[in-house]
């Protein structure tokens, strides 16, 4: 485990960032400006930036996570491929991050300003491999679970020792694993109850969307599978990332090979047809309280990332855009610990 800095317990994303930042769903909903959450596989960073700043340039940039490499040794951190904000009720605000080179870990967000990285930051780390692609924390269980692309073991789940003592992430260890081709996303649905038992864990990989249901607490987790959706339409089906609308509580984004998707997780129906019909698109996200959505585009000639984080009330008529040339982004997301 890498070291440890001294902890901000009890910060909230409004204290941390400022009045546009979202730290609920009231605030999110009521916010009229917003932050972003920007994945950048060329610099291997994670950058937040407002989503109003006319330029993102280093001076745009208001916090930072970046993966360093080792000279020798496995490549941990390399290509970036999520991030997600959540909430623990001790350490305050936290980042979820994976890179397709392997590594899996948990990073405090403190300050305005704060740069971090994986050699000196990291509060927890893992090395599920296999080309990590998701990652999520379980809301009063605490496990994490992990979504690698390849391999027989793409969903990895680490659980702490002591269930009281979920915010200690010294006392995580991997429990259990399960194979699920292609995974690719993984959120948690809530379903508006303050409770796990309520709540579901839903997975993205080839063809289909599944939710499953968490069982027991600390080393003792278990996941049984609630649901399948299956994704119907011809050609590939590979997914690739799953978001929920913060503009409709209980419904969910997805895209995959073919298009982007919305899901009434009310409705158990196959998904078939795309409320976008575009190829590529890496990402996706929506804003509650302007409707935006935002989403990254992939291409052949820059290693099926974008160059750019497109934004715009409608998919694909964005009324405003940000990037640089060689930038080579996977995500995008609203800065928000809100599970829906």
């Amino acid at each position: 485990m890498h070291s440890r800095r001294t902890v901000l317990k009890g910060v909230a994303a409004g204290a941390v960032f400022g009045s546009a930042s979202l730290a609920s769903g009231a605030t999110a909903s009521a916010a009229a400006g917003y932050h972003l959450a920007v994945v950048d596989q060329n610099s291997k960073t994670v950058r937040i930036y407002d989503r109003d700043a006319t330029r993102w340039n280093d001076d745009a940039v208001i916090w930072t996570f970046e993966g360093k490499e080792p000279l020798l040794g496995k490549k941990w951190w390399a290509d970036l491929s999520d991030v997600k904000i959540r909430k623990t009720a001790k350490r305050g605000l936290i980042a979820l991050v994976v890179a397709s080179g392997g590594g899996a870990g948990v990073v405090d967000i403190k300050k305005r300003g704060e740069h971090t990285d994986s050699d000196n930051d990291l509060i927890w780390d893992a090395y599920p491999d296999d080309n990590p692609h998701s990652i999520e924390r379980i809301p009063y269980n605490g496990s994490i679970l992990t979504a690698s692309s390849k391999g027989e073991k793409n969903l990895q789940l680490y659980s702490p020792k002591n269930a009281d003592s979920i915010d200690d992430f010294d006392g995580y260890e991997k429990v259990n694993s399960w194979t699920f081709p292609g995974a690719h996303g993984i959120l948690w649905d809530p379903r508006t109850k303050d409770s796990v038992a309520e709540g579901v864990l839903w997975v993205l990989g080839d063809g289909k969307l599944v939710g499953y249901k968490v069982k027991g607490s600390g080393q003792n987790t278990d996941l049984d599978v609630w649901r399948t959706v299956p994704i119907e339409h011809d050609g590939a089906k590979m997914g690739h990332d799953l978001q929920p609308d913060y503009t409709h509580r209980g419904r969910l984004l997805l895209t995959d090979s073919k298009g982007v998707y919305s899901y009434d997780v009310n409705d158990d129906k196959v998904i078939s047809k795309p409320i976008w019909a575009k190829g590529r698109v890496k990402s996706i996200a929506r804003h509650p309280g302007t409707g935006e959505y935002v989403w990254v585009v992939g291409s052949p000639d820059t290693g099926e990332m974008g160059t750019k984080v497109s934004i715009g009330t409608e998919l694909g008529k964005p009324s405003t855009e940000r990037g640089w040339a060689d930038a080579r982004f996977y995500k995008a997301r609203i800065f928000s610990p809100d599970y829906e």
